[in-house]
This record gives C-alpha cells, sequence and structure tokens, in this order.
C-alpha cells in the first residue's frame, strides 16, 4: 500500500484501484515548450529502429501555418471536400517546414531535401502518418498522481 501523499506517475490516466481517492498533481501537467520547438526523438513502435526527431504538432508557427493551409484548399476546392492526396501531400510539406528535423534507423540518412521530396510524395503517406504520430508523443506530459489521505484514518488528538 502506497503512503499518503506519495506521487505516483502516469502517462493518461489514473490507477483504477476502486476505492482509493486520487488526485492530480496540477504542476505535472505543465507543458515543456521549449522541448516542443526545439524537437526530441521520439521511437515510431511500427518501425523497430525508426526514431524521428521532431517539434510538437502544437508548434504556434505550425498551427499558423496549418490553418492558413486549409482556408486556402477550402477555397481552391470550393467548399468541396479535399482529395486526401492533395490534403497528404500539403500536410507532408507543412511538417518538412516545420516538424521534422532528422530521423535514424532508415537505410538513408537524414537530408533535408530527401526528406522534402518523401514528404510532399501521396506515395510515402505511412512516412507522413509516422512523422505526425511522433510529433503528437512530443507534447504529452507525464500526468502525476498524489494520493489522498485514507478518509478511514485517525484524526489527529486536538491537545497532542
Amino acid at each position: 500500500m502506497r503512503k499518503a501523499g506519495a506521487v505516483l506517475s502516469g502517462r493518461a490516466s489514473a490507477p483504477s484501484d476502486k476505492g482509493s481517492d486520487m488526485t492530480v498533481k496540477l504542476s505535472s501537467l505543465k507543458a515543456d515548450l521549449a522541448r516542443e520547438a526545439k524537437g526530441d526523438w521520439i521511437e515510431y513502435p511500427d518501425w523497430p529502429g525508426v526514431s524521428l526527431n521532431v517539434s510538437s504538432l502544437l508548434l504556434p508557427a505550425y498551427r499558423v501555418a496549418r490553418d492558413l493551409l486549409f482556408q486556402r484548399l477550402q477555397r481552391l476546392h470550393k467548399g468541396k471536400p479535399i482529395p486526401p492526396d492533395v490534403l497528404n501531400t500539403e500536410i507532408g510539406k507543412l511538417y518538412h517546414q516545420h516538424i521534422l528535423h532528422d530521423w535514424k534507423g532508415f537505410d538513408q540518412p537524414y537530408s533535408r531535401d530527401l526528406a522534402g521530396q518523401m514528404l510532399a510524395d501521396p506515395e510515402y503517406r505511412s512516412l507522413i502518418a509516422a512523422v505526425e504520430w511522433c510529433a503528437a508523443k512530443v507534447s504529452d506530459v507525464d500526468v502525476e498522481f498524489v494520493e489522498e489521505t485514507e478518509k478511514n484514518s485517525e484524526r489527529p488528538s486536538a491537545g497532542v
């Protein structure tokens, strides 16, 4: 049994111990904005040995560029659905410009030119998806929980 006040770590949700009251440590929700902007190495689980150095999808410059891209594509397609290949190509270009900084684990070393060619090619949609997945992980936080004092614990005596 954990002591009251012990800090627990978790990625997404509280431990499922029924009967124990858990409180989220508010300071653990703080984003690491420097890491999100600079980028970090994230292993892609579907391709063993492959890691991508990526910035976060929450990077302000990327989000503004993405929103402007959507506005432009909506005007161009006059309210009709944007073809998936067009969207993948354009998003891939934004990932090249803002998100992907390096890779390791492929048979070809990273170069900015090669990455730009591949991310703009709809046939490399699996690479675009990998960049997106890794970039989403950069902004994950380690949620911590503080175990509250048990309800049935004895109250301290007033005079002692």
